[in-house]
């Protein structure tokens, strides 16, 4: 079992989470060979080596390659190829890696969800920009997901930021159409009543990475004008 990070750990990891979803991007060495190295903490496991600057990552590739060459890679495939990849043959992630004693070996799972919460704003900024949300629907109005049995759990409401992920969904639930659902009314109406009914609102901050559950409290506090000047305010 991996030991519980240390603050430092701690800190150079939710930096690396920070700027990867500010920038959208993060780095590794072209050369994939050169980009892992045996972990520290766990034998026989491998720690696959990313950054999220520029000029850190440059450094180290020439420190560990020989030359400046690097891999940019989206946000999107990094959350939804390359950490899976990693979880899948059991590795850890190096995120701003320097090759102290202290180094951050994240577990890739761990990692994921991370990123995707701190997504969320970013999520929301982009939904209150473009104006309005995509829900499946019928005639009476949106459609919910049936929660599971075992364990029991609520129907949730899946949010879309565009329509053909809410088309794709819309198949899955057997939906007749896609509402597309003006922000200000998602706020006053559609968010009211799942936080009365009790149902969950999911949505995919970084799309296809898989779903989070967000509070209708939290999600009406982010897609408001409020919310928004409060994220600016303690960014």
């Amino acid at each position: 079992m991996l030991n519980a990070p240390r603050i430092p750990e701690l800190a150079q990891r939710d930096r690396f989470v920070r700027r990867a979803v500010s920038e959208g991007r993060v780095l590794t060495l072209a050369d994939e060979e050169n980009a892992s190295v045996p972990s520290q903490k766990v034998l026989a496991r491998t720690v696959q080596l990313f950054w999220s600057s520029p000029i850190e990552a440059g450094r180290w590739a020439e420190a560990l390659a020989g030359n400046r060459e690097l891999q940019d890679l989206s946000l999107e495939v990094f959350a939804t190829d390359i950490l899976p990849g990693i979880a899948t043959a059991k590795g850890f992630v190096g995120t701003d890696w320097v090759s102290d004693p202290i180094e951050a070996e994240i577990d890739p799972r761990d990692l994921l969800i991370r990123l995707k919460t701190e997504a969320i704003p970013v999520y929301a900024a982009a939904a209150r920009e473009k104006g309005e949300v995509y829900l499946v629907g019928n005639a009476e109005g949106p459609l919910l997901t049936p929660g599971t049995q075992k364990p029991r759990s609520a129907d949730r409401l899946h949010v879309f930021a565009t329509r053909p992920d809410a088309e794709a969904h819309m198949k899955k639930i057997s939906g007749k159409r896609v509402i597309a659902d003006p922000v200000a009314n998602f706020i006053g109406s559609t968010l009211v009543w799942a936080a009365a009914e009790s149902h969950p609102v999911m949505i995919e901050p970084i799309r296809g990475a898989g779903f989070v559950e967000v509070k209708a409290a939290e999600m009406t506090t982010r897609l408001s004008a409020e919310g928004a000047e409060t994220a600016v305010k303690s960014a």
